[in-house]
C-alpha cells in the first residue's frame, strides 16, 4: 500500500473513532458521532462564515442540546464554558453566549462525517474535523470564539479555573482589570498567562512577562498586526482594537510581571 493511502487510512480511522468530551460538575461523558446522531437532531445551518471569508452550510447539533445531553443544568456551579481544541487552543465563553444558538457542526452540508474544507492556520492547511463550533449569526458573530479540531467542552468557573491569572486588588473600572477582560476575550484562547490558558501561542508571563523581552513599542505594533512582523503568523490581526484597548492590555501585562506563578 502507497503512502498517501496508508495515511488516507490512519486518518480517517482518527476520525471515526473521535470522541466529543463534555465535563460537568461531578462527572465526563465521552460521545462518539454515532451516538450523538442517535440521541440528537441534526441541524443544518447556512451562515456567512468569518474563518473561511464565504457562505458555508454546515450539519451539526444545537451545543444546548449536546450540554443537556450531558446532563447540564440551570443552576449548576459553573459560568463558562471551555472549548478546548486537539492542537491545545481553549477559548473559553460565557453561558449567556448559548442564547446565540451555536452549532457543533461535524461536516459541511453535502460531505461525509468529518468532512471540511482545509482552513489556513499559519503557514499549515488544517481540516476542522472532528468538531467545529460555528455561529447563526455568522459575520455578526466574528469575535465570539470559532474553534475547529474541538474534541472537548468543559463548564468551569472562571476565577477558580484561572486564579493565577485573575487579577485581584484592582478595581473593575481600572485599565488593569479592563485589560484583564480583554485578554480573557481575545488573548486567552492561544496563550497562557501563569501557565494557565491556551498553548497554541507562548506563555507571556513565567518565567520572562514579555514586557520584559520585548519593547512596548513593539508590543503595540505585534497586536495590531503580527503579519506585518511574521508572514503567515498563526496569530491573527486585532486591528479592530482600539489604541485605548490595546494600552489596557500592556497594563494588565505589567500587572501580571509582579505576580508571577513559581515552580
Amino acid at each position: 500500500m502507497k503512502l498517501w493511502a496508508v495515511l488516507l487510512v490512519a486518518v480517517s480511522y482518527s476520525l471515526a473513532a473521535a470522541d466529543l468530551t463534555v465535563s460537568l460538575p461531578g462527572h465526563q461523558l465521552d460521545y462518539p458521532l454515532a451516538e450523538l446522531k442517535q440521541q440528537l437532531p441534526v441541524k443544518r445551518v447556512e451562515l456567512y462564515d468569518p474563518v473561511y471569508g464565504q457562505q458555508k452550510s454546515y450539519l451539526g447539533f444545537l451545543l444546548t442540546d449536546v450540554l443537556k445531553l450531558a446532563g447540564y443544568q440551570n443552576g449548576m456551579p459553573g459560568d463558562e464554558l471551555k472549548l478546548v481544541a486537539s492542537d491545545g487552543y481553549a477559548p473559553s465563553m460565557p453561558l449567556s453566549l448559548l442564547a446565540g444558538e451555536p452549532v457543533l457542526a461535524f461536516a459541511e452540508a453535502g460531505k461525509a462525517d468529518f468532512e471540511f474544507e482545509a482552513v489556513t492556520q499559519g503557514k499549515a492547511k488544517l481540516s476542522p474535523a472532528p468538531f467545529y463550533l460555528v455561529w447563526t449569526q455568522g459575520a455578526a458573530a466574528k469575535h465570539q470564539p470559532w474553534p475547529y479540531q474541538l474534541v472537548k467542552i468543559e463548564l468551569v468557573s472562571f476565577a477558580e479555573t484561572y486564579a493565577a491569572l485573575y487579577p485581584t486588588g484592582v478595581t473593575q473600572d481600572s485599565a488593569v482589570y479592563q485589560g484583564f477582560l480583554l485578554f480573557k476575550s481575545q488573548c486567552l484562547s492561544c496563550h497562557s498567562i501563569n501557565l494557565q490558558g491556551g498553548e497554541v501561542g507562548p506563555e507571556l508571563n513565567a518565567p520572562k512577562n514579555v514586557t520584559e523581552y520585548w519593547s512596548e513599542t513593539n508590543l503595540r505594533a505585534f497586536i495590531k498586526d503580527a503579519n506585518s512582523f511574521r508572514y503567515k503568523s498563526k496569530m491573527p490581526s486585532f486591528s479592530h482594537l482600539k489604541d485605548e484597548q490595546i494600552e489596557q492590555l500592556l497594563a494588565f501585562l505589567r500587572y501580571s510581571k509582579a505576580h508571577k506563578v513559581q515552580l
